[in-house]
């Protein structure tokens, strides 16, 4: 039987304190070689120290970094089998495009033939053959952003740690380079670990994801683990859009519970941990879970119901969305905006019924 193979990083109980605020808690983590692993959460959660400690800018109060299998902590940021991408870049602007690319080799005096052959097979590798010559300043920013990348990929890192490195972009282009990061590291192979506070990002381009909120990870898993399956209410709320109720647990049966709402609604949601009557939970659904009907076309027997008016229609195309409000308790909804001819003359104040069944919702303990 194989051995399974070393993983680039490792974590193993890593704290960070200034003074008594604890910054990162108790961090355990695995990276498989190869795997883009990204760390999200909210600004001031921690993860850019963490970040910093990987590339060994800052010191662990406690814990390891492993990587390669080989323990780091005391090896300066330079001497480290890893290379950090930055939100603004950091390109030399009086350099060319070569002259950037190969200045890491230049450090490691590399010889000029080897620096040439090098610096041109990783611009043909990020798409942007016959470049060299060129300035900074001739570029696009997505052209910039594969620059930075392959500086630092030119040097053949272990683990490329990327610190919000599509913040600074437009909108357009930050969609195209989240496709063409995963690309870039499907391509070479090298592990990237990228921390974002953008939830679309982290899903979009990778295989694992910690979700990260005062200093702890909250949940570990791949992107679709954490959008249909989320372990807290904090990782339920942060990660996609959802419907958010609070209530009771009036009635448990199985793994389907039935809640008394704070408007007096009663809701049917599925829970994966016990639950027992009288505990106070939050209930979620994401808004594409919720079907809608015509009043005179709702189902018999939908678990969860109700009569509402649509209050705002919030126009994307495809992503379009309804808010409506329930005529009975005033619980207002998201509910995503069928694509369908019937549909496509709603106006504000017409009359719908929204129904969903118990198992898309989650039903999750109220955090402290």
């Amino acid at each position: 039987m194989s051995e399974n193979p070393i993983p680039d990083l490792e974590c193993r109980s890593l704290n960070k304190s200034f003074g008594s605020f604890t910054a990162v808690y108790n961090i355990n983590v695995t990276v498989p070689k190869g795997s883009f692993f990204s760390i999200l959460g909210p600004s001031g959660c921690g993860k850019t120290t963490l970040l910093r400690m990987l590339a060994g800018f800052e010191q662990p109060t406690s814990g390891d970094i492993i990587i390669k299998g080989s323990r780091v902590n005391d090896i300066a940021p330079n001497r480290r089998p890893v290379n950090m991408v930055f939100q603004h870049l950091a390109l030399f602007p009086t350099m060319t495009v070569a002259e950037n690319i190969g200045y890491g080799l230049r450090r490691r005096k590399t010889p000029k033939n080897e620096i040439d052959s090098k610096v041109d097979e990783v611009l043909a590798r990020v798409g942007l053959s016959g470049s060299g010559p060129k300035q900074i300043s001739q570029l696009s920013g997505g052209q910039k952003q594969r620059i930075a990348i392959a500086r630092c990929l030119v040097l053949n890192p272990d683990v490329l740690l990327l610190d919000e490195p599509l913040g600074a972009l437009d909108l357009k282009l930050r969609e195209q380079m989240k496709v063409e990061l995963k690309h870039l590291q499907q391509e070479f192979g090298t592990t990237f670990v990228y921390i974002t506070h953008d939830q679309s990002e982290a899903l979009v381009m990778s295989d694992q994801v910690a979700v990260m909120n005062n200093g702890r990870f909250e949940q570990l898993g791949s992107p679709q683990d954490l959008y249909y399956s989320p372990a807290t209410a904090f990782v339920a709320k942060f990660v996609g859009e959802n419907n958010h109720r609070s209530g009771t647990v009036a009635d448990v049966n199985g793994q389907t519970v039935t809640i008394t709402g704070q408007y007096g609604e009663r809701l049917m949601a599925n829970a994966n941990q016990t639950m027992k009557v009288g505990d106070n939970v939050d209930v979620f659904v994401r808004p594409e879970a919720i079907s809608i009907a015509l009043p005179d076309q709702k189902p018999p027997q939908a678990e969860n119901g109700f009569g509402v008016q649509v209050k705002e229609i919030l126009f994307d195309g495809s992503r379009s969305q309804l808010v409506v409000e329930s005529a009975s308790n005033q619980n207002l909804f998201s509910v995503q905006l069928p694509q369908t001819e019937s549909f496509r003359t709603i106006r504000p104040g017409d009359p719908l019924f929204i129904h969903w069944q118990a198992a898309v919702s989650r039903c999750l303990p109220v955090q402290s």
